[in-house]
């Protein structure tokens, strides 16, 4: 009965994502913003956000930000929250926060930002 709980609990740690995976992406998508490549940022979304989000309605909305803040200066860690790892976006002119969820394959399944 041990090794039954022991094997589940490496299962779930082998599959869950690391601390690292998350810096890596918010510093690949902080990159991309700014470049305003905003497709490459829609191609690491899964199906299921790509389907609830159009890459029309995600650029505009990610362009204006930049538009209207700037280019992001920097990021920090904030917090895990119910939805993903939340992020503080410093922008030029104000702050946001980016709340980011990976799935095991490293695509996106929770893009948020929001007003801080």
């Amino acid at each position: 009965m041990i090794c039954i709980i022991l094997l589940l609990c490496v299962s779930q740690v082998s599959f869950a994502q690391t601390d690292a995976d998350y810096e890596k992406l918010v510093e690949k998508i902080t990159d991309l913003i700014n470049t305003k490549d905003i497709k490459s940022i829609y191609d690491l979304f899964s199906e299921p956000l790509k389907k609830e989000n159009s890459f029309e309605n995600f650029e505009k909305s990610i362009l204006g930000y930049q538009e209207e803040l700037g280019k992001i200066t920097s990021t920090e860690f904030w917090m895990e929250g119910e939805l993903g790892n939340c992020y503080l976006l410093e922008f030029e002119q104000a702050s946001m926060v980016l709340i980011v969820k990976l799935l095991s394959d490293n695509k996106i399944s929770v893009f948020n930002v929001e007003e801080y």
